[in-house]
């Protein structure tokens, strides 16, 4: 193969490399997206997924208990030992012999214990699938919550750019008015005083920005160093102002999907059979063994095939075990047992309480924000309107520069709080949404 091909063989591997890793940086990344990839890709969950695996060990394991052990054992033994040679004489002698032996076990009856392990083995794997659901609904509402902080700082930035601009300009105008004797340099001061600390902000928001951005990135698990483009959707004020279930009617429906409900519901049926269980210690264990063996002497007559029909043996024994004094072992067991169930059950009252808080301050951030989205566009219009005439007048000499920065930080507040209530109230619509089992999408 001449250099020619060598190169083109090569250009053409690095494409076929290269064209993958390009396409996925370029990627546009919605909110469903994240939220899709991260409920696969997060450790959090992988380990959750492999810690499932292992309740099916222990599901088989259990099952595998109901059946009969066996067992076979070999021994070689050497003894060296004194014995008569026929003159009155003593001598060592040096003797093999051998064992074989194969023992079976069955526990036939001990009060139903096998079988709640195995119950008990398929509730805790159920559980853990209840798990790995709760982890991936918080990474979901985690991940919700930083791609809106991300579009909340975009935002913004671009108030803050809007601001900054609209200094510059007056800074420039009010460098004409000192230039001309109209201020003086301590009103110039002022106003170059508030154009540095606005850029300021504009710097906090940017960086805000990549904070938020490098957390989302964390949560999906993407390498510090990838390039991540998150896409922008429009969001207008149907998207606000949408209706608002009741919470009463979230937290219902909420009771019947959330999987921490599940969860703690399964962890009481897991008490009551580790209950049964500790029962079953007042009852008695039946249980049949049996086993073959045989034997030989090495060096020795008759032969070793001999010797190995000879000493074949067999045995057979039930054994019945009746528990009468044990110390309060059994009686101690049960009455735990009795105290795990109490335990679960307040568990699941807590985490139901939990639920009813969450959804409750949702709703009212919710009601809230809608509120405050509504007044804020309000105040950001009277605000927008007496900025623009305390510029105009400005420009033509009728205002001073205490009442114009006044007047641009006013309306600087109602950009922020229109943009605070705005994404409190959207984040809130969400994630009511999502505890009634709704897809979160924007």
């Amino acid at each position: 193969m001449n250099t020619y091909n060598i190169n083109r063989l090569f250009r053409l591997v690095m494409v076929g490399v290269l064209i993958p890793t390009i396409a996925f940086s370029q990627k546009k990344w919605t909110l469903r997206d994240c939220i899709d990839y991260a409920r696969q890709e997060n450790i959090q969950v992988k380990k959750s997924d492999i810690t499932t695996e292992t309740y099916d060990v222990d599901i088989s394991q259990s099952k595998a208990a109901l059946f009969p052990s066996l067992s076979g054992s070999v021994s070689q033994r050497y003894t060296n030992s004194q014995s008569p040679d026929g003159n009155g004489d003593y001598r060592y002698e040096g003797l093999f012999n051998g064992q074989y032996t194969l023992n079976a076990n069955w526990t036939v009856y001990n009060g139903g214990k096998n079988r709640n392990d195995i119950k008990q083995a398929q509730l805790q794997k159920e559980m853990q699938n209840l798990n790995t659901k709760n982890t991936q609904n918080n990474i979901e509402i985690a991940i919700t919550q930083a791609y809106l902080q991300i579009l909340y700082s975009r935002e913004s930035i671009k108030n803050n750019e809007n601001i900054v601009a609209s200094d510059s300009a007056q800074l420039a105008q009010t460098q004409i008015f000192l230039d001309a004797g109209s201020i003086t340099r301590s009103e110039y001061a002022q106003v170059e005083a508030q154009y540095s600390a606005d850029k300021y902000n504009l710097v906090q928001a940017q960086n805000s920005f990549e904070i938020y951005k490098l957390q989302l990135k964390q949560l999906l698990e993407l390498d510090y160093d990838e390039e991540m483009n998150i896409d922008f959707p429009r969001i207008d004020d149907q998207d606000i102002l949408s209706f608002i279930p009741s919470k009463y009617e979230v937290y219902q429906r909420a009771l019947s999907i959330m999987p921490e409900i599940a969860s703690s519901k399964t962890n009481i049926k897991l008490a009551e059979l580790n209950k049964s269980s500790a029962k079953a210690g007042y009852l008695p264990t039946v249980s049949v063994s049996g086993s073959i063996g045989t034997g030989n002497i090495f060096n020795s007559s008759p032969s070793f095939a001999t010797q190995i029909g000879r000493n074949f043996n067999q045995s057979v024994g039930l054994t019945v075990s009746i528990p009468i004094f044990d110390n309060k072992q059994n009686r101690s067991n049960v009455k735990k047992a009795d105290l795990n169930i109490q335990l679960a059950e307040l568990d699941l009252v807590d985490t139901q309480k939990t639920l009813l808080s969450t959804i409750e301050n949702l709703y009212q951030d919710a009601v809230s924000g809608q509120s405050k989205y509504n007044a804020a566009k309000d105040k950001l219009n009277s605000a927008q309107l007496s900025y623009e005439l305390v510029q105009e007048q400005y420009a033509l000499g009728m205002r001073n520069t205490v009442e114009l920065t006044t007047e641009k930080n006013n309306y600087a507040n109602a950009l922020q709080d229109l943009l605070q209530a705005k994404y409190t109230a959207l984040v809130s619509l969400k994630l009511l949404n999502f505890y009634q089992g709704q897809e979160i999408a924007l």
